[in-house]
């Protein structure tokens, strides 16, 4: 019996439970009402407990199919301990032929391998997974060593509050990869790691002081040092896609990381950054100083490629990417493309990530 948040197990037996609820009350509601205040409460408690027992079945269906929450333990605000069962990034051997065989596989294309590691520089405990196409897993298999080369790797983060899966639940990513390696020499390997890192604490991809994990640390140097120990290769940069917060953690990343990160693709994302408006006002003043990207780009030594992607009908997103893109900007080369139907969700992004990864490609020489 798996009464784990994301389970079969677990939406059946609230489907269940809600469509015997719902025909008991009906069909039983003449015996059940009396005259009375208590009964009176009964009745209003029954009515309640059906409504919020359907919100609760719906709520668990989106959350299998979209991943925005992998536990219970994330839903309620806490923070997962990984710390023992992670392996140290830089001690975590090669992968091998078994590792392969354990991996998921995606249509005989793409190999997608789940670790849990613990970064060296963050000093972050978390998940990651790696999607490693079918040449490089057949290299792999052998024990024959990858030319970098031959492979540009891709890191992918989600928004907040979402997990990693989100990308194959929601957004594919594999179907995209696998597309974009059937039309390409040079294939793509997939980073995605988990970048909400502390509960229901929103860390913006950022260094924040205090004692708060070190969410940008963990996403870059220490992403750099486990993929390549991993695949056992020292990967070229990498190209950084995001959606939503992620799309600010991507852009941001190629900005102010220059020796790790060649290009970005922000969708549905902004450009400054959006710590929520609970945190205390001097930490939102200090993060907007530190990250001023402004800074960053003036700092630039060679013409940064930036994929930018805003729907009209998502809000905030498109009020940002206006306003940034009604800048000048000479250290960038930019490409925006606008949606003209869709809110803030996955349905509208998926669209974008494929002609994305093309452009965003061909500006990146090997």
């Amino acid at each position: 019996m798996n009464l784990e948040l994301t389970s079969s197990f677990t939406f059946y037996l609230f489907l269940g439970t809600t469509i015997a609820l719902i025909a008991s009350v009906v069909l039983l509601w003449q015996q059940i009402f009396r005259k009375g205040f208590l009964n009176l409460v009964l009745r209003f408690f029954l009515l309640i407990l059906v409504q919020a027992l359907m919100v609760s079945t719906v709520g668990i269906g989106i959350n299998r199919s979209q991943g925005f929450y992998s536990s219970w333990t994330d839903l309620f605000g806490g923070t997962q301990d990984f710390t023992t069962v992670a392996i140290s990034a830089e001690s975590i051997p090669r992968l091998t032929a078994l590792d392969i065989s354990k991996g998921r596989n995606f249509e005989k294309s793409l190999t997608i391998v789940k670790d849990t590691i613990s970064g060296k520089d963050s000093g972050v405990s978390n998940v990651v997974y790696l999607v490693i196409p079918k040449g490089a897993s057949e290299q792999i298999a052998q024990g024959l060593k990858l030319d970098p080369n031959k492979y540009q790797v891709a890191e992918f983060l989600t928004g907040f509050p979402s997990k990693p899966e989100m990308w194959f639940k929601a957004l594919e990513i594999e179907k995209d990869i696998t597309a974009f390696n059937a039309t390409h020499d040079r294939q793509l390997i997939g980073v995605i790691p988990e970048i909400n890192i502390d509960g229901q604490n929103d860390l913006e991809c950022m260094n924040l002081p205090n004692g708060l994990p070190l969410a940008e640390t963990w996403l870059t140097s220490d992403m750099k040092s486990y993929a390549d120990k991993r695949l056992g290769i020292d990967s070229n940069k990498w190209i950084s896609v995001g959606v939503s917060t992620g799309g600010w953690c991507a852009f941001m990343f190629a900005l102010n990381h220059t020796e790790l990160y060649s290009g970005a693709m922000s969708i549905a994302g902004y450009y400054r950054p959006a710590l929520p408006l609970k945190d205390p006002l001097d930490l939102q003043t200090q993060m907007i100083e530190k990250y001023d990207i402004a800074k960053f780009e003036k700092a630039l030594k060679v013409k940064t490629p930036i994929y930018i992607v805003a729907s009209l009908g998502d809000v905030y997103s498109i009020r940002e990417t206006t306003r940034y893109l009604a800048k000048p900007h000479p250290e960038l080369t930019i490409k925006s493309h606008e949606i003209l139907v869709g809110g803030h969700n996955p349905r509208v992004w998926k669209s974008s990530i494929a002609p994305g990864l093309n452009w965003l490609t061909s500006q990146i020489k090997p």
